[in-house]
């Protein structure tokens, strides 16, 4: 029974998440994408548009992504150790 409480628990939960992200769409002004489009070879020398956007104008946000994703790998293996101490 808990189990079933669980499912339907995270199931509502995913369909609230869903509904939140279908909401309103922030679009970048036509000023901003056309720059981006337009110079992204010349700022970055990048050949591919995603990757310039991507590795150069949107550096720190990936660095800090991935600094989050390796803290928490790291404190999941803390906290979650195979054959640790019981």
């Amino acid at each position: 029974m808990k189990q079933i409480a669980v499912v339907v628990f995270v199931v509502l939960l995913m369909g609230f998440v869903l509904y939140l992200a279908n909401g309103e769409r922030e679009m970048l002004p036509n000023e901003v994408s056309r720059y981006y489009i337009e110079h992204f070879t010349e700022d970055t020398g990048a050949g591919n548009a995603v990757a310039a956007i991507y590795l150069n104008y949107r550096m720190y946000d990936t660095i800090f992504e991935a600094l989050i994703l390796i803290t928490s790998v790291i404190g999941m293996m803390h906290f979650f150790t195979i054959g640790g101490n019981k």
